[in-house]
């Protein structure tokens, strides 16, 4: 009888601290119009590992792509996501919650661990991509399009189901492409 009390106390110890550590990284849905978003290791490594940090307004865009890209949130058109990590499931976000500011990916630590891709728009349309070294194609416009809708490879492959398949409009991913072209 001793050993399930204390055994009750332990349970109930680490089901508060998970509580605590799930909700300092949670996305903040009191408070509209601010989304967090996954820091990058502060001295420029591409290795760093990322986990949601800062605020940003999203009125505090140059573009819809840009707000997109940050947010997930269009100016113009509402936008849904399916699919994705569970934690991205719960509280959205955008392309930046993987991909970093800077859509070079890297590790991304936020219930488990992901490894997200650079999304660059020089590196997914290059001839010497890491993919094409594993006989895919690179991508063009119509082939960004495709993965971010429908979650396919150029190759016709199907990315990983941590990649949210996103509901956009073609206006909304024009813009995208647009924000990904000035993060060369």
């Amino acid at each position: 009888m001793r050993w399930t009390l204390v055994l009750g106390i332990i349970l109930i110890v680490v089901g508060v601290t998970g509580l605590a550590v799930f909700n300092y990284y949670s996305f903040s849905p009191s408070e509209p119009g601010n989304v967090r978003f996954p820091m990058r290791d502060p001295y420029g490594g591409s290795d760093g590992v990322r986990g949601p940090g800062g605020r940003v307004q999203t009125g505090d865009f140059s573009s819809n792509g840009e707000q997109i890209f940050f947010t997930g949130i269009s100016s113009r058109d509402t936008i849904t996501a399916t699919g994705g990590p569970f934690w991205f499931q719960m509280h959205g976000g955008g392309c930046v919650s993987c991909h970093g500011p800077d859509g070079r990916g890297g590790a991304v630590v936020m219930m488990g661990r992901l490894d997200a891709p650079n999304i660059t728009y020089k590196v997914l349309t290059s001839e010497e991509s890491e993919e094409d070294e594993q006989g895919h194609k690179p991508f063009t416009d119509a082939l960004i399009k495709r993965a971010v809708t429908r979650g396919l490879e150029p190759n016709g492959e199907r990315l990983s189901d941590n990649m949210p398949r996103w509901r956009i409009s073609d206006r909304d991913l024009d813009d995208v492409i647009v924000y990904l072209k000035t993060l060369d």
